[in-house]
């Protein structure tokens, strides 16, 4: 079998929320569970929808109480964070939650992005004087 004409996989972060609800699980919901998701690395994300703010829920029917999981798809569609897991019972806290784990994230995110670009800046400042000829205007000192 020829590797290279495998189907990549859609890499998938699990959250500390999620993983939590997942080691709560018995074998045979964790299993089927498990084995949605395997699904959803694939591009197959079968039952779902929208829920808003970025997230989106699975719904898993044929098994326990209306599992749920939510996940927000980023990267162009290469990575899949799935952010927290339920069932029908607590759907609206359970969205209500995702979409605030979801919000943390970029926040989070977006603060490193800034804190590395500030940081590249100064190394940048850094580099420029480093690299800089003496001009006529200025003046070196020994």
């Amino acid at each position: 079998m020829d590797v290279s004409t495998l189907p990549d996989l859609i890499d998938t972060r699990k959250t500390a929320e999620y993983r939590r609800w997942e080691d709560s699980l018995h074998d045979v919901a964790a299993a089927a569970i498990d084995a949605r998701i395997k699904h959803l690395q694939h591009g197959k994300k079968g039952d779902w929808r929208p829920v808003g703010e970025g997230v989106c829920e699975l719904h898993f029917l044929q098994t326990g109480p209306g599992w749920r999981v939510y996940f927000h798809e980023t990267n162009r569609g290469t990575l899949i964070l799935l952010l927290l897991g339920g069932d029908k019972s607590s759907q609206r806290r359970d969205i209500k939650q995702a979409q605030a784990i979801l919000k943390d994230l970029k926040a989070r995110q977006a603060a490193l992005k800034k804190a590395a670009a500030a940081s590249t800046g100064a190394r940048k400042k850094c580099t420029d004087i480093a690299t800089m000829t003496p001009s006529t205007s200025t003046t070196w000192k020994h």
